[in-house]
């Protein structure tokens, strides 16, 4: 029985051998003309040409102040990698059984595969079949390259077997999954996982993995998702390979050939709102673009930004950004018509911006309102008029100031500098406090003349954050905010008063790490003092004060939860502000046309002022930022070391009215105001009590002649007329 079994497999043998001899012969044959090149590429590259699996070119991925993604960045390259443990088995072996079913057993060349595919391109005279592994096809996109010759096969053999001698298997499949392109911009499983499936590469399955494995041999056939039939085809001969190997029976593989082929880009990028680039992707991009933690050059920091695979977290909290919709929304219900509303949010202890809305929908506008919209900022400029005063001046908000107006004042060589109160309101004589509360255009042009307008300027460069390039202009106007500012630069100012003074640089980074996990960047927040903590403090106090009987009193918290803030309003009601602050938190709020000088004068029926719709939106967003929050006080100014005193220019008169009596009336007088007291009750002057009133009077022989009166004898005369001219010092000791 067993020699007749010998017998039978003569045939066998004999078949074998004969098939080996002409397989040697067809080797032989291939390769006898390249044999020298052969050799050396076995001699040279074995021990020369150095095997690198270090990932390729990767998007990069920004999340929010809780690790939530919200952005990706990338140019025209889409991978993000994935470890192998992330990849379900069933997925692994239905790719593996249709690109390289020996996988686990040949070491990186598949000698059975190749004879195949040698033996058919000899037959048709050229190279047909591939018949390479997935280690030789590592091999050949990272060094030999798609050159059609038999000396580049046999290179890519020689180093193929060398990888699979330094790095293992897993290491090796792993760095192909992450490596192939699948088509339409997508390189490794995951980024197809998203495209084709909207998918994680952890909920796939072996449908998904039969369509994926037929696009690797040629990626281009389904770019733009047209090409079915190719793509259909070639499904049906993966889920073969996976029947086959026994992956799936024939019931599961008709279930997935039922299924329907991908028909558009189902990317997260391109689905998901979250993802979307809008203002703060946008803002973070520009950072990053900027930053020297990534690169010396543009270049450099470019190709990092979007091909480097970096894990950006940023200072953004959802949330907040929710809340600031929601408050628009609240007070604006119907809309502006063609003006817009921009939100900026600061952290005062650390500089942190925590959310804005920059303008209209990005995909439309694109211009960030609140980082590149320089507007007037109106009365909410007075804030560093007050604080300047108070640090560079030695001021107090309880000094005496006049507010009265139209008011005049010189400005050569340019002509007169003419000023109205709003609404040509007449104004009073109060305190710097009341101006505040009153947001007195005459008291603050008065105030920042008494202060120094170079004083002005260096307390507001210290706050905003401007550099001698960029500084502010000592003119006469910018006490009433006729130089621009930004959104973020005012709420960025105001947190620096509520961090006592401190200025932190804002930042939308706080850490950066590269595609193997490393920190490159971790963000450490630098301050800078910019007033006083006592400065800050008493102005702290003044715009608390507005905000419970200011300007400012629609932004009234309902908590309790104290606030300090200042409106702001452009000529012709152009611009409208709110900008105030908690301990928490420092929000500015903008309203106006987007891109030019367009008068509010009906929103909601009446002007758009700045207490109008931002101090409501500030109020009502606030609201919702600071629920359920700890009610922390403002801080609290220390006694103050004198008494108030009278503010005023040292050439500037004051107006007093003299009572004449019944018949004949007030009279007014201009007095300096150095022989001025303040009945603060009255908003006005009255006379020192010795100060001397000058009249001129006719004579009973009708001359005129001028004559001083102590101001309180002067309701017993008659006097004709009066001057602004002071008396001389030796008729007048006062």
């Amino acid at each position: 029985m067993r020699a007749f079994r010998r017998f039978l497999r003569l045939p066998v043998l004999a078949t074998t051998v004969l098939a080996c001899a002409v397989l040697l012969t067809a080797v032989g044959i291939a390769i006898g003309p390249h044999g020298q090149k052969a050799l050396f590429a076995v001699d040279r590259e074995r021990a020369d040409v150095a095997l690198d699996l270090s990932p390729g070119e990767q998007r990069t991925v920004v999340y929010d102040n809780a690790g939530n993604e919200i952005g990706i960045l990338r140019y025209d390259i889409d991978r993000q990698l994935v470890q192998i443990g992330e990849v379900p088995d069933d997925v692994l072996a239905t790719l593996l059984a249709v690109e390289d079913n020996k996988f686990w057993l040949h070491n990186g060349v598949d000698i059975r595969a190749i004879s195949r595919a040698m033996i058919q391109n000899l037959t048709s005279g050229a190279i047909t079949q591939g018949g390479s592994t997935i280690t030789q096809q590592i091999v050949k996109l990272r060094i030999v390259g798609n050159e059609s010759s038999f000396s580049r096969k046999i290179r890519e053999a020689v180093l193929a077997a060398r990888l699979e001698e330094q790095f293992s298997k897993e290491e090796i499949l792993e760095f192909y999954l992450n490596e192939i392109y699948f088509g339409n911009g997508a390189y490794g499983l995951q980024a197809a996982a998203e495209t084709y499936f909207g998918k994680n590469v952890n909920q796939l399955d072996v449908g998904d993995a039969a369509f994926l494995a037929g696009l690797i041999r040629s990626p281009g056939i389904y770019d733009g998702f047209d090409d079915m039939d190719i793509a259909g085809k070639r499904r049906s001969m993966s889920l073969q390979s996976a029947q086959d190997a026994g992956i799936i029976d024939s019931e599961g593989r008709e279930r997935f050939e039922q299924r329907g082929l991908p028909d558009r880009n189902r990317s997260p990028q391109r689905t998901d709102e979250t993802l979307k680039r809008d203002y703060f992707l946008d803002e973070v991009t520009e950072a990053l673009l900027a930053h020297s933690a990534l690169g010396e050059t543009y270049q450099e920091r470019f190709a990092k930004v979007y091909n480097g695979g970096l894990r950006v977290w940023t200072t953004f909290d959802p949330t907040l950004q929710r809340h600031m919709e929601e408050a628009v929304l609240e007070v604006l219900p119907g809309g502006s018509n063609d003006f817009e509303v921009a939100v900026a949010s600061v952290d005062p202890a650390s500089g942190a911006v925590r959310a804005f809305i920059g303008g209209p929908e990005f995909a439309d506008f694109q211009f960030n309102l609140v980082t590149q919209g320089s507007r007037q900022p109106g009365s909410s400029f007075k804030t560093y008029v007050l604080a300047a005063a108070i640090e560079k001046a030695g001021l107090y908000p309880f000094d005496t100031i006049s507010g009265v107006g139209p008011c005049t004042f010189p400005n050569p060589p340019n002509v007169d500098y003419e000023v109205s109160n709003f609404n040509d309101n007449e104004g009073l004589v109060g305190t710097v406090q009341y101006a505040v509360l009153k947001s007195s255009n005459c008291g603050f042009v008065r105030l920042g003349l008494r202060t120094g307008l170079d004083n002005v300027v260096e307390v507001a460069n210290r706050l905003l954050g401007r550099d001698l390039e960029n500084s502010f202009r000592p003119y006469l106007s910018m006490s009433l905010g006729a130089q621009e500012v930004t959104p973020l630069e005012q709420a960025v100012a105001y947190a620096a008063i509520a961090n006592g003074g401190l200025r932190m640089e804002p930042h939308f980074i706080t850490r950066i790490e590269d595609a193997a996990g490393s920190v490159i960047y971790q963000h450490v927040p630098r301050g800078r003092r910019a007033i006083k903590a006592t400065t800050a403090a008493w102005v702290s106090e003044v715009l608390a004060k507005n905000v419970v009987a200011g300007t400012g009193r629609r932004a009234q918290l309902p908590s309790g939860q104290p606030s300090a803030g200042k409106t702001g309003t452009a000529q012709d009601f152009s611009d409208a502000w709110y900008v105030g602050f908690t301990p928490q938190l420092s929000t500015a709020v903008w309203m106006g046309h987007p891109e030019e000088k367009v008068s509010m004068t009906d929103i909601q029926g009446r002007d758009g002022t700045g207490g109008w719709i931002p101090a409501r939106v500030w109020g009502a967003y606030m609201t919702r930022a600071l629920q359920d929050q700890e009610i922390l006080p403002l801080a609290s100014p220390p006694p103050p070391q004198r008494n108030s005193q009278l503010l005023y220019l040292s050439d500037e008169t004051c107006a007093i009215d003299v009572d004449l009596g019944v018949e004949r009336g007030l009279m007014q007088f201009e007095l300096p105001c150095a022989m001025t007291v303040v009945d603060l009750e009255a908003g006005k002057f009255r006379a020192h009590p010795e100060a001397n009133c000058r009249m001129t009077e006719r004579s009973p022989a009708g001359i005129f002649r001028d004559e001083y009166l102590n101001c309180a004898l002067v309701p017993t005369r008659n006097p004709v007329t009066t001057t602004t001219e002071p008396p001389p010092e030796e008729e007048n000791g006062t």
